[in-house]
């Protein structure tokens, strides 16, 4: 039953590598991210689902050949993400000196399996057969899938799905920007204007009435 419980693996993944460099670094500044020492990216770029896949804690399909390209480690079929938050809680604060350091684990999906076909494939010439793709589906399957649970009793099946289900770990808070005072205060701010625009174009309306 542990291999169904993702809190469990994650933990016991990150102990068992924590003396090890991670696969890459994110650092997040208040105006831009950067992965490693690489260019500086906005948050509003092209570039930015790369953020919405660590923070969902999924592989990013979209980079799997740079990463294979690049000699990005894995961790039994997993990413290990170090993430420097320089961000200071108020946007009128200077930025951080010592970061906020957390370390995340990006799992695989589905699509990032076929993206390592693809590669493999790619990099053997084009010349893989339907049972070698297979054949190497089922090795990457195995080595990082949860093992089947073959009882036919569909309580043990319930149970191990609900530990699944309750263990994987939740979306976290954006990465893109941190929730601020000062962003409450916008959002008021917009949403009173917004009203007193409506209250101009329709002074009868009940909201014009209560202003």
């Amino acid at each position: 039953m542990d291999g169904y419980n993702r809190t469990r693996f994650v933990e016991g993944l990150l102990e068992r590598y924590k003396a090890e460099l991670p696969s890459f670094t994110i650092h997040l500044h208040p105006d831009a991210w950067t992965l490693n020492s690489g260019s500086r990216f906005r948050y509003d770029n092209q570039y930015v689902g790369f953020l919405d896949d660590v923070r969902a804690h999924r592989i990013p399909v979209d980079f799997v050949e740079i990463f294979h390209e690049s000699g990005v480690r894995y961790f039994e079929g997993c990413l290990i993400v170090d993430l420097l938050d320089y961000r200071p809680t108020k946007p009128t604060d200077p930025p951080l000196e010592i970061p906020e350091k957390t370390r995340e684990v990006l799992h695989s999906t589905s699509e990032t399996l076929w993206a390592d076909l693809c590669v493999i494939n790619s990099n053997s010439g084009g010349n893989l057969t339907d049972l070698q793709a297979i054949e190497i589906e089922a090795r990457i399957l195995l080595a990082t899938s949860a093992p089947l649970c073959l009882d036919p009793n569909p309580h043990l099946s319930r149970i191990a799905n609900n530990v699944l289900r309750v263990t994987t770990p939740s979306t976290p808070v954006s990465l893109k920007r941190k929730a601020s005072a000062l962003d409450a205060e916008k959002a008021e701010a917009e949403k009173a204007r917004k009203e007193k625009i409506i209250g101009f174009l329709a002074p009868d309306s009940p909201r014009a009435s209560r202003q």
